[in-house]
């Protein structure tokens, strides 16, 4: 079992719309998506730079 230094802090995961299997918690941005303020890990924020997708 793994022990938080914070117990009280909540943890975001990531929620990148077009990778829903994502679950990492270094969050790097935040994008409105569907009018939803949605948390993106750093590999995604890199996978969508890459892209040419239209939120």
């Amino acid at each position: 079992m793994k022990i938080l230094k914070h117990p009280n802090q909540l943890i975001e995961k990531c929620r990148n719309p077009w990778n829903g299997e994502c679950k990492r918690t270094d969050i790097e941005v935040y994008i409105f998506y569907r009018g939803r303020r949605l948390p993106i890990c750093r590999d995604c924020w890199s996978d969508i730079a890459e892209k040419d997708l239209e939120w």
